[in-house]
């Protein structure tokens, strides 16, 4: 088996459809974890995903400037800034300046995969969890007396009673 094909196959394994264009995977706890930071946006995660894109293997790192970023997923540079600055804030990227050829490259992190060691590192991620949680609550709530009063109208209509 050839390595484009070995390639191919564990595209089909990550992805539900056939797709041989080229494709990159995130972490599920991005979207698990991450996302319940206050400090996190939407732009954090494309971001973050055309950095884990552009990283090369070779060198251990990625290095679009961020005018590449920005041009790419049609961000502000100043948006792209606040990304990176939230990225390293939250230690899924490190940012340095490499001295060989004056550019910034970013070294990507692990991320942390545990609830628990990611609240206990980022309570504030807590506070919007359980405040998230307890909103949903309420919006089921809401929308079961909507439909406990609409099936009770529906039935007095066919009844008549309306």
């Amino acid at each position: 088996m050839t390595e484009q094909t070995t390639q191919t196959n564990d595209v089909q394994k990550a992805l539900p459809y056939k797709y041989d264009a080229g494709w990159t995977g995130i972490p599920n706890a991005i979207f698990e974890l991450y996302a319940f930071h206050p400090k996190y946006t939407a732009t954090c995660t494309s971001v973050y995903l055309f950095l884990l894109h552009r990283h090369n293997s070779k060198y251990g790192y990625a290095f679009p400037t961020q005018d590449q970023i920005a041009d790419a997923l049609c961000l502000s540079r100043s948006a792209v800034n606040t990304a990176i600055s939230t990225l390293k804030f939250l230690v899924l990227i490190d940012a340095e300046r490499n001295p060989d050829h004056d550019n910034v490259v970013y070294f990507l992190k692990r991320p942390i995969d545990n609830r628990l060691s990611f609240e206990i590192r980022f309570p504030e991620a807590k506070t919007r969890r359980l405040k998230h949680e307890a909103s949903r609550e309420q919006d089921k709530q809401k929308r079961h007396k909507r439909q406990t009063e609409f099936r009770e109208k529906q039935a007095a209509a066919k009844a008549g009673l309306l």
